[in-house]
């Protein structure tokens, strides 16, 4: 049984870098850029007024100035700014040559095209060329998830196609002869299915798309071949059947697949009997199957494995410290390292952590309103006390 920091430095150091293409930018929100993207040009692309205004000499000011022409965005003023001129410019709009300052509106008084400054000692209220970028810097760097802001900045540079990571191909396998669908009433001994929604909606969340699901009953053979003909994932993922019990098949089913076996326990509550394969750079995880353990085992070693298969980049470990929260309960001292599943809020200015009452990692229902995990690194803590705890977006 390893630990698990140890069991994530063995997960990461076999996920290699998936392929990459480019992408349209209406296709790439949620993609992860592969290439960083640089700047074509200077930004602003000229000397720009900040406000709507009048350009002029600031050794000017003092006297009456002439009004000669008008700058706008897009419709520049084609002279230039001689002693004793003005030119009506707007905000964007180039500052005509000559002119070293931009005066606001509110501060002139116009008579025709006689302007008198009334306040001379203000700024000068010019976007200098290139302030913001200067061609050939970086805007977006590779690594980055591609969000709303980051699609604005790639089309402000003209990147309209960037080269983004493959979506790691996922097949999920769900196992289990007790197990029905969510829209069927469980009889006997059954109860429903619900890690094959969980790990879709985990996925979803990720943006990363379904490729592949099945559920088997407790059935090698059948279980080999369903995996046998479907198209080789970058990732599997076989829930339940990880544990040494007669009916738990996932450590023959993943050599039988010519997988190799990292390691098939960890020191980690819940979810010890989690185990991680590979067979080249193909990858699998055999989680254990209660839905708890799922959970945590997923955002400890899933979601960082998908980062690192999108980036290339060995995630960097994200604790956040809190205060435990009135009336907290602490689940049952175990040897295993914990993480327990919490909500957390701000509250007065800093988190607060609750850890959830679960009965038990079968209990499905017990997650409701999970959003981290809470380390838990001593059996018992106090209301206020400070704690760390891993966010689970």
């Amino acid at each position: 049984m390893i630990s698990t920091e140890e069991a994530l430095r063995i997960v990461l150091a076999r996920a290699q870098p998936l392929g990459t293409e480019r992408q349209v930018l209406s296709h790439a929100l949620g993609r992860v850029l592969r290439t960083a993207a640089l700047a074509d040009a200077d930004s602003p692309p000229f000397d720009a007024s900040a406000m709507d205004g009048y350009a002029a000499r600031r050794a000017d000011l003092a006297r009456p100035l002439r009004l000669t022409g008008t700058s706008a965005a897009g419709a520049a003023f084609a002279g230039a700014v001689g002693p004793g001129e003005c030119v009506r410019i707007f905000t964007g709009a180039p500052v005509p040559a000559g002119a070293d300052c931009v005066v606001r509106q509110e501060d002139v008084l116009c008579d025709g095209a006689s302007v008198r400054v009334a306040r001379s000692d203000g700024p000068s209220f010019i976007r200098r060329r290139g302030e913001n970028r200067r061609a050939g810097e970086v805007i977006v760097p590779a690594g980055t998830l591609l969000g709303p802001a980051e699609l604005a900045a790639l089309a402000s540079a003209g990147v309209t196609a960037p080269e983004v990571a493959h979506r790691p191909l996922c097949f999920h396998l769900v196992t289990g002869d007790e197990l029905v669908p969510p829209g069927a009433p469980p009889t006997g001994a059954q109860i429903r299915d619900s890690n094959s929604t969980l790990i879709a909606a985990l996925l979803a969340q990720r943006q990363v798309p379904p490729g592949g699901h099945a559920h088997v009953r407790d059935d090698l053979a059948v279980a080999q071949s369903i995996l046998a003909t479907a198209p080789a994932p970058d990732l599997l993922l076989i829930s339940g059947g990880a544990s040494v019990g007669d009916h738990d098949f996932a450590r023959p089913l993943l050599k039988a697949l010519g997988y190799e076996l990292h390691f098939e326990q960890v020191n980690l509550r819940p979810g010890r009997p989690l185990v991680f394969a590979s067979r080249g750079d193909r990858l699998a995880f055999a989680l254990p199957g209660n839905p708890v353990s799922h959970w945590v085992t997923f955002h400890l070693f899933v979601a960082p494995l998908l980062q690192k298969l999108q980036t290339g980049i060995d995630p960097a470990p994200v604790r956040v410290t809190g205060r435990l929260a009135a009336g907290s309960r602490l689940p049952p001292r175990d040897q295993r390292r914990t993480f327990w599943p919490a909500r957390t809020a701000v509250v007065d200015g800093g988190y607060e952590v609750t850890p959830l009452p679960l009965a038990s990692s079968g209990d499905s229902s017990g997650l409701v309103g999970a959003n981290a995990l809470l380390v838990v690194v001593e059996n018992r803590l106090d209301p206020g006390q400070s704690v760390e705890f891993i966010p689970c977006p």
